[in-house]
């Protein structure tokens, strides 16, 4: 006997050391390779250390002292109460919790989004059956190193948290179409509550999802009536009625077990969420249908969003209803599975908007309704003003590995037709447009919009790294060929930087003379990429040019993130807190420690313009701490502060009241923002005049690469300092900048 187990012990270790030679490791139920496993690894401490390394360094930005100051208030046990204008409360819920367990700092304001942004990076390992070995590494690789991701995963906004859920969906939504496994529904039952509990958004990736289905269904049905209709002897209006017909009767009903899974996804997701839509009905309380009647579904003013008077009535009712029709079409489709996903999505729903049922009546409501008629009412107000072409500039700016890749991964794909990489496409391109068209648009939605074109583009290069054949190439003709984009693009940088100052006629020449070898180089490479005998050359190109996009990448990640993170010369730096406050910062707390006063330092803060904030969260532990608002007709003096900060606009009336018990004041950026003049008036006619101007490409190819020309042009709202004696010499940063290039 004991032979016998030492015999099978032997066995064990024998085969354990064998699948470890041929590099194969099985996790759970993904089959991976220990190469792999290496490289998930790598990529998940290089991720995490990207977004934890000097966390809490950067200037708080306004919304991000909002969040993390009523994640405070609720560690400390003041309560929360949902609020739209700051989006959904589960951010600030995981916040204080981490608050209450780590304590308060900028560093643990951030924490839980850097945290939430490396499990992004990891998450295409479930994809892997979708996207392919080397398409899942790709990309997390590209997920990684995003500029827009990395930036946004040291940012308290809840946009990183959504593409995590987003992208958990569409994982959830393919497994359930390949398994019809309930399971799935169930986690995608969790994660669409988790969804409209972070961020309104999600009314956006729910209706994109939901047209993707529609689309399905709509496809499928016309190719079920062209295979059942003689075309021959069929008008085409006598086709459309056939198309209807089909697609709105069925002998089976809606039934889970007699209609497709892409259909009980679609059900599954509409009935979920079709309550959530309800104050949607508020477009039309100014239109003819309504306007006679004065009722107010989403009010303006107050308590923005939410139905006044009469229109409570209405918006009970049309919650009731909606209610009442998802309750019903999920009996009919499959009440089993059905209660069980209302169960999970409504009691996570429930639990986040009401702050763990401290909140109930308030919060239910909000949740319901104002969550979606407050941004109703603020669509009219087009916050930003950016124009619409602000995504086609910011996208290239940071994002132009996956967003080149993903145009010759669509090109390819819509004409080989397969259906998941058809869905990449669809989810790519659709996004894109929703969010251009959505009057909103600011730099933090850059990472919705790179979330899908990064996964298709990660699925093709892995696509085509598997088809390449390597034994084909010579070892001297692939370095080449990998080398080769590389000293491309360093040739054309030494003619811009050493001749684009060049006169004319030769500043006109060279870009033409440039633009027509690009012209045919491309055209030459697409040629060979239709022949078998070239393929692999053009693979490898393509391969050498991601390579050097990825390095030049990473450079772009780096800068934004450590060296300007708080520093308006990057487009995705969005009227951020200048860095002299936290400069100031440091001044209060060396004054309060030199005076005794500590905490109990006397400091007055001008509200005008919210410049309440980020001070709030800077002071939330001072105690003798006021907010008035300075002007000739308020501004009477105050003999004990020891530190006031008043708004520019203020300083006149402020200086005639402190100018004899105060250091002489300082100006100090409040807050600051990229000179937006800059890209406001681009037009195509604009383009394609630079195109022709050398000097343009220099200005470009400066800024692209090293955030050169604009410095000098920050914007920004300012405040003055005034502060009694003993209060520290201050080195102010802006300074320094606006000095720069």
């Amino acid at each position: 006997m004991g032979i016998h187990r030492e015999s099978e012990y032997t066995g064990s270790v024998t085969n354990v050391l064998s699948r470890l030679i041929k590099h194969k490791l099985k996790i759970s139920q993904f089959d991976l390779s220990f190469a792999e496993v290496g490289a998930y690894f790598l990529l998940t401490l290089l991720a995490l250390a990207l977004r934890l390394f000097h966390l809490g360094s950067r200037a708080m930005h306004h919304d991000e002292s909002l969040h993390a100051f009523y994640s405070w208030q609720l560690s400390e046990g003041m309560g929360l109460i949902h609020n739209p204008m700051m989006h959904g409360p589960l951010q600030m819920e995981i916040t204080a919790g981490i608050f209450f367990l780590l304590g308060d700092s900028d560093f643990n304001a951030r924490v839980f989004y850097a945290v939430i942004g490396t499990v992004l990076v990891v998450m295409p390992i479930l994809f892997r059956s979708y996207l392919g070995k080397f398409g899942a590494i790709f990309t997390s690789s590209m997920l990684c190193i995003s500029p827009a991701m990395l930036y946004f995963s040291r940012f308290a906004r809840n946009d990183i948290i959504m593409a995590v859920f987003t992208f958990g969906l569409v994982i959830t939504l393919w497994n359930y179409l390949a398994t019809k496994n309930n399971k799935y529904l169930y986690i995608m039952s969790a994660l669409l509550a988790l969804c409209f509990g972070t961020k309104e958004t999600a009314f956006l990736v729910t209706g994109l999802l939901g047209l993707y289905l529609v689309i399905r269904f709509l496809h499928e049905t016309w190719k079920q009536t062209i295979e059942d209709t003689k075309l021959d002897f069929t008008t085409y209006p006598q086709l459309f009625v056939r198309l209807v017909k089909k697609a709105t009767s069925s002998g089976k009903g809606i039934s889970k077990s007699t209609i497709p899974a892409y259909l009980s996804a679609l059900i599954l997701l509409s009935t979920l969420t079709l309550p959530q839509w309800s104050a949607f009905a508020g477009i039309l309380q100014n239109s003819p249908l309504l306007s006679w009647s004065n009722l107010t579904l989403v009010g303006a003013t107050g308590n923005i969003g939410m139905p006044v008077g009469g229109g409570k009535v209405i918006a009970s009712v049309i919650v009731a209803g909606l209610l009442g029709v998802s309750f019903y079409v999920g009996f009919k489709w499959c009440w089993t599975v059905w209660w069980r996903c209302a169960v999970i999505f409504y009691s996570l729903w429930i639990l986040i908007y009401t702050t763990v049922l401290t909140n109930l009546g308030d919060g239910i409501r909000s949740g319901i309704w104002q969550s979606l008629g407050y941004w109703v009412v603020q669509q009219g107000e087009a916050r930003g003003a950016q124009p619409i072409h602000y995504y086609l500039m910011i996208t290239p700016l940071y994002e132009y590995l996956p967003f080149l890749v993903a145009i010759i991964a669509s090109i390819y794909y819509l004409r080989i037709r397969e259906k998941f990489s058809l869905f990449l496409v669809y989810w790519s391109i659709a996004t894109f447009v929703v969010y251009t068209m959505a009057s909103e648009k600011m730099p933090w939605l850059l990472v919705n919009i790179s979330l899908p074109i990064i996964v298709l583009s990660g699925r093709f290069l892995g696509r085509i790294i598997e088809c390449i054949k390597w034994n084909s190439i010579s070892r001297i003709g692939m370095i080449i060929t990998l080398l080769t984009p590389g000293l491309v693009a360093t040739l054309v940088w030494a003619v811009i930087e050493y001749w684009g100052n060049i006169g004319e006629p030769a500043s006109t020449a060279i870009p033409l003379a440039l633009i027509l070898l690009a012209g045919s180089g491309f055209y030459l490479t697409v040629k060979l990429s239709l022949k078998e005998t070239y393929r692999p050359h053009v693979i490898l190109l393509l391969i050498g040019s991601v390579a050097l996009l990825a390095a030049l990448t990473l450079r772009t990640s780096v800068t934004a993130s450590y060296v300007n993170s708080d520093i308006p010369v990057e487009m995705i730096v969005y009227t951020q807190t200048s860095p002299d406050l936290k400069t100031i910062m440091t001044g209060i707390k060396e004054m309060g420690d030199r005076t005794g006063d500590g905490r109990r330092l006397p400091i007055k803060i001008d509200q005008t313009s919210g410049f309440t904030w980020p001070w709030s969260w800077y002071l939330r532990h001072y105690e003798n701490v006021g907010y008035p608002t300075y002007n000739s007709e308020s501004n009477t003096g105050d003999p004990t502060a020891k530190v006031i900060l008043v708004h520019s606009k203020n300083h006149e009336a402020a200086d005639k009241a402190y100018s004899r018990d105060y250091l002489e004041p300082k100006r100090i950026p409040h807050r600051w923002w990229f000179p937006e003049y800059t890209y406001r008036n681009v037009s195509i006619v604009s383009v394609l005049g630079s195109l022709a101007d050398f000097g343009a490409w220099k200005r470009l190819a400066s800024y692209w690469l090293n955030r050169e020309g604009v410095a000098k042009n920050i914007g920004s709202e300012d405040s003055y300092l005034y502060a009694r004696e003993g209060f520290p010499q201050l080195k102010l940063l802006s300074e320094d900048v606006r000095s720069g290039p």
